[in-house]
């Protein structure tokens, strides 16, 4: 399409592109780098609050340790580095991937942290004494339940369940799951660190699975929740069976609305119908 306009110095043409009224405006080009390819705020608020929960207790654990396992306090330093610079990190990354891996590396630092938690204290309150003599009763062939033991309360550490009566409870009342999976562990580490150390794995692998479930932007969220702000860490040390239990039921909530869809149970129900039942059998 053109126009055409006469001067007094001659005629020129002035040619105009055609267009069409109807079409959409163009879409501009996507740019590898730009803010809009960024990550979410909601992912790096997720990293930030992940990397802070890991603060509490870290200092008071670490001047734990310089008095009795140096190499531990060691760990401890690296690891408050490690949570220093991801709080950082997560502020300045520019791409999702880069932050998925600050996520990573807070993930590892949790974990770290948790086991330097139990080396320091793993040796538990009530629950994890009585779940460590009943795994201890369950490798001997003897009976678990109706049975008391009164030599192992008194303690500091171990206190005594009263009752309306005015007496006290001295037997084991949790369901068998976390007895059972003590008792090998209690055949080689002779102690009440034997409880304490599978309620440790437990919440150890219950957190890493729930972070490989979750999409992306919510995978601190795990850290945090599950290993820091000095919660679940501490139940564990003492040897808690609802440890065993919330392990086990991280994958029925995550999928449970996937649970029949279809009209079919499937493999994965079948895994989480059994995590449920498992879970029970725990707390």
């Amino acid at each position: 399409m053109a126009d055409t306009y006469r001067t007094g110095t001659g005629t020129w043409t002035l040619r105009r592109a055609a267009t069409n009224p109807t079409a959409p405006p163009p879409t501009p080009a996507r740019v590898s780098g730009v803010p809009g390819a960024g990550p979410q705020q909601l992912h790096r608020g997720m990293t930030l609050v992940a990397t802070i929960s890991l603060f509490i207790g870290t200092r008071s654990a670490w001047t734990t340790a310089m008095a009795s396992r140096p190499a531990v306090a060691g760990v401890i330093s690296v690891c408050y580095a490690s949570i220093l610079i991801c709080a950082a990190l997560s502020l300045l990354v520019r791409s999702r991937r880069a932050l998925i891996r600050v996520d990573a590396v807070v993930l590892m630092t949790a974990v770290a942290l948790v086991i330097c938690g139990y080396l320091l204290d793993h040796a538990g309150t009530d629950e994890g004494v009585l779940t460590a003599q009943a795994a201890n009763e369950i490798l001997h062939g003897r009976p678990v339940y109706g049975q008391p033991w009164p030599w192992l309360f008194g303690t500091p550490r171990v206190g005594i369940t009263k009752t309306m009566s005015g007496g006290a409870d001295y037997t084991y009342g949790y369901p068998p799951l976390t007895a059972l999976l003590a008792a090998p562990v209690h055949a080689v580490v002779h102690s009440t660190a034997a409880a304490t150390l599978v309620t440790t794995a437990a919440l150890l692998v219950s957190s890493v699975l729930l972070w490989f479930l979750l999409p992306a932007p919510w995978r601190s969220a795990a850290t945090a929740v599950c290993l820091g702000f000095g919660l679940l860490p501490h139940y564990a040390y003492a040897g808690y069976p609802a440890i065993t239990a919330l392990a086990l039921l991280i994958p029925v909530v995550v999928r449970w609305p996937a649970t029949g869809e279809g009209g079919r149970l499937g493999s994965g129900g079948v895994l989480r119908a059994a995590c449920l039942g498992a879970a029970c059998a725990a707390q």
